[in-house]
């Protein structure tokens, strides 16, 4: 397995990529890369975040928790068009690397 390298970072096995997207609150998602191929293409799976409230029980924090994967590979190709390399999910959501560990704040709707 090989690293892909493009002008914003590299993308490899185990990285992690967040997307932050919503209306009337803020859903955040988690995708690790399982494999490369080719020069640019990842095949990814959604993963299991780790939540902290805040008191008001309404916003708080997520973070990845690698290998406890939930739903269906998906095939992606990495895009350099941004600060980080970053794949589409779907038409209304995109998905950034993110540092190991790193803290995503999330809101949720009554």
């Amino acid at each position: 397995m090989t690293a892909l390298t493009f002008r914003t970072g590299t993308v490899d096995v185990n990285d992690i990529f967040s997307s932050s997207w919503g209306w009337e609150q803020t859903n955040v998602n988690f995708y690790q890369v399982i494999s490369t191929h080719g020069k640019k293409t990842v095949i990814v799976r959604e993963v299991r975040a780790a939540s902290e409230y805040d008191a008001a029980g309404m916003s708080g924090t997520k973070k990845a928790v690698l290998n406890d994967f939930i739903g269906e590979p998906l095939k992606r190709q990495v895009k350099d068009d941004s600060d980080r390399p970053n794949i589409k999910i779907e038409d209304y959501e995109y998905a950034y690397k993110s540092e190991p560990g790193e803290k995503h704040s999330f809101t949720s709707y009554a």
